[in-house]
């Protein structure tokens, strides 16, 4: 039975997840980002994570041929960040107002976020119509404090801080019988 896409994306939008800017070099060495939300971690040892960029974007390229982008994890109060760099349509000079420094392996970091990884691409695959990115954290950090940015139901949402500790709230079953 075929999937309805409009469907399909509606189901997804169900599960929250956290709000980044990916950073990456274009091969004239500018920096280049984009607003994702499809980024995990995949391995502790070695420390690995992956994005997923729909192919044929600029970003998608950029990671291909610089083989290295940064994860950004951006607060609450950087929606304005996290909207313009998911927008087509940007500024020419999109990181003016922003405070950036360079990695390790040149990418472009975020002086200010929740926490950054800085990723060397050690494998690629295509998946439908995305590129699934791995990379080799080389470096990384935490940031400024704050509340996570967060992506739910096709929208940008973040923590009610009430709900922070909800397992307080919830009674626990009982192991007796």
């Amino acid at each position: 039975m075929p999937i309805d896409p409009f469907l399909f994306r509606r189901v997804m939008g169900q599960f929250v997840t956290g709000v980044t800017l990916v950073t990456t070099l274009l091969e004239d060495g500018k920096p280049w980002a984009m607003t994702a939300n499809s980024f995990t971690s995949i391995s502790l040892e070695p420390p690995i994570v992956m994005v997923a960029i729909t192919r044929g974007l600029t970003t998608n390229n950029a990671v291909r041929s610089s083989r290295v982008f940064g994860v950004n994890i951006l607060r609450a109060d950087q929606i304005w960040i996290a909207r313009r760099f998911a927008s087509s349509n940007r500024p020419p000079d999109q990181f003016a107002d922003i405070d950036m420094k360079i990695a390790t392996t040149g990418a472009p970091i975020l002086e200010e976020c929740l926490a950054w990884l800085d990723c060397r691409v050690t494998d690629f695959v295509e998946q439908g119509d995305h590129t699934v990115f791995f990379g080799e954290v080389q470096e990384l950090s935490l940031g400024s404090v704050g509340d996570p940015l967060l992506y739910y139901n096709s929208a940008y949402a973040r923590l009610i801080p009430e709900m922070a500790n909800f397992d307080e709230f919830i009674p626990r079953p009982s192991n007796k019988e």
